[in-house]
């Protein structure tokens, strides 16, 4: 690439994009070699689902083949920000719950947290 010095230090340099038809002709004319990995398969994204949406044991399985059709053009990093998504539901539901609940503090509890706390500042 432009600007680089010589050495005799081997330096591989790896880049990807997800819009390479995107990319204008001097970053082209710099990296001289272009390998296309394609969209994963079917049976990919399903395994991908599989291994990072395990199913509960005794629990109904969730629905790979409906998540391997809906899923169509997905990237890799795609399916895993869906799945990282579909962890955080639970919690997000559980969070608004928590807050529909969410109760006034005890006076024991302020009385208490005070009588722990040192405070920052000492007066002479």
């Amino acid at each position: 690439m432009d600007g680089l010095t010589r050495t005799d230090e081997l330096v591989f340099v790896l880049a990807a994009t997800n819009l390479p038809w995107e990319l204008d002709a001097a970053m082209l004319r710099r990296l001289e070699k272009r390998i296309l990995v394609p969209l994963p398969e079917p049976e990919a994204r399903r395994a991908m689902f599989e291994e990072l949406l395990p199913s509960v044991p005794g629990e109904d399985k969730l629905p790979y083949d409906l998540l391997m059709e809906r899923t169509n053009g997905y990237s890799g990093s795609d399916i895993r920000l869906v799945c990282k998504e579909a962890a955080m539901q639970p919690l997000r539901r559980l969070m608004g719950l928590l807050e529909e609940k969410q109760e006034l503090v005890p006076e024991d509890d302020v009385i208490f947290v005070v009588s722990i706390i040192v405070k920052d500042i000492q007066r002479p």
